[in-house]
């Protein structure tokens, strides 16, 4: 199984799970929120990461989806990874997550794969995409 870590700024992890949980009726298996408080210290956050890859099961891996490069919740991401078992992605989107769910059967490779086209491919020109423009609604 390959579990999926929302690594975010407070607030954005679960807005992200509460979204899944309106999509699906339920959050789906092996998915956690960690979430780093603005005057909490950097190492609990640290800490809480290293015991979610630590309590892996053996054949399990760890997709770590991080809301935004070179923030502090990206900084806890350990330098030094088994990148056999654990990847990680910033750039934390809806269509990114959603992509990332639907791939994990595949392994790690293909869930970190479908995490970014899905940010790559979920940014759309809504207006550029339409063929005509729509009426307006009646007053």
């Amino acid at each position: 199984m390959i579990h999926i870590v929302l690594l975010t700024h407070v607030g954005m992890g679960q807005a992200f799970a509460n979204t899944l949980r309106h999509i699906f009726g339920t959050l789906p298996t092996a998915v956690e929120v960690v979430e780093i408080l603005p005057d909490e210290s950097p190492e609990n956050g640290r800490r809480c990461l290293w015991e979610l890859i630590e309590n892996l099961a053996d054949d399990d891996a760890m997709l770590i989806l991080n809301d935004l490069y070179g923030a502090t919740p990206a900084n806890l991401i350990p330098a030094i990874l088994p990148e056999e078992r654990v990847a990680a992605v910033s750039g934390l989107s809806l269509p990114m997550l959603l992509r990332a769910l639907s791939r994990r059967e595949e392994g790690l490779a293909a869930a970190r794969q479908g995490a970014m086209d899905g940010a790559v491919q979920g940014v759309v020109d809504i207006l550029a995409k339409r063929a005509a423009p729509l009426a307006r609604p009646s007053p």
